[in-house]
């Protein structure tokens, strides 16, 4: 039987306890160091991070028939007729002139030392300065030239016999206040058996479709209609008369009026230049 005074006494026990217990506790209040914070795992997230924006894209617009690729469209021909294959040139191809001077760009006048072309070109070399200044001195004498002749709304074709050639002249700028305008020479590639015109194409009232080596030069260049519009008459046949210059020549229509001052811009036997309108 064990005595009472080797029974445990449960106080100290208790009081050690409470000692640890307030020791942690004191422990667990102390403030941590600043580098005790880089490994705290809550504050990695502590602060939100910026948000990373993506930039929507606009899709291209398709292009539309008033926006092909930022460029304004090409306007067409006026007249509303086919354009085909442009017709042989004696030398180079149809549309490769130089443009004419413009009224800010008045002709040069060099003074000219010769003797003044036979009727009836003497009026218009003699009193016209822009006229001499093209034409220069005369070489030889006047010539007749048969061909065809036909008017048209801004101009005239006609038709050498000599070497079937097609002389078109345009009046289209000059009516519009420009001191000179264009001509061009075009092969008169019709045939016989060929369809003279075209019924598809009905003019205005009052005016004609041009017919044979005419209509085919002017159905197949669109620019050729641009410059000339729809014939106002019927082909005559014309005897014109010609005088040939330095500088190009002159000539005639039907019945000797009006003159045409006829300088080229490119080599013999020319397909291109420019001319000062119908003369009196």
């Amino acid at each position: 039987m064990k005595r009472a005074s080797d029974r445990i006494n449960p106080i100290p026990i208790l009081a050690a306890l409470a000692m640890a217990l307030a020791l942690l506790s004191v422990a667990g209040c102390q403030p941590t160091s600043p580098a005790d914070d880089a490994f705290v795992v809550a504050d990695l997230f502590a602060t939100p991070g910026k948000a990373i924006v993506t930039p929507a894209l606009s899709p291209t617009p398709a292009p539309d028939a008033t926006n092909q690729g930022g460029l304004a469209p090409t306007p067409g021909p006026t007249l509303p007729l086919p354009t085909g294959v442009v017709l042989q040139q004696p030398t180079q191809p149809i549309g490769t002139f130089g443009p004419p001077p413009s009224p800010e760009a008045p002709l040069l006048l060099t003074p000219v030392a010769c003797n003044a072309p036979p009727m009836p070109f003497t009026p218009v070399w003699q009193n016209i300065e822009q006229a001499k200044a093209l034409m220069r001195c005369p070489v030889g004498g006047v010539e007749e030239v048969r061909g065809v002749f036909q008017r048209f709304e801004y101009g005239v074709m006609f038709w050498r016999e000599s070497d079937k050639s097609i002389f078109v002249i345009s009046e289209l700028r000059i009516r519009q206040g420009d001191q000179t305008d264009s001509w061009w020479r075009v092969a008169d590639t019709f045939r016989e058996g060929e369809p003279e015109g075209d019924p598809a194409l009905q003019p205005p009232n009052g005016l004609l479709q041009p017919v044979r080596g005419f209509g085919k030069a002017w159905r197949s260049n669109a620019f050729i209609r641009e410059a000339l519009g729809w014939a106002v008459g019927s082909e005559a046949e014309v005897s014109s008369l010609w005088q040939h210059f330095e500088g190009g020549w002159m000539m005639t229509g039907p019945g000797g009026n009006p003159i045409y001052v006829m300088a080229p811009l490119d080599d013999p036997p020319y397909s291109s230049g420019i001319h000062l309108g119908p003369l009196p």
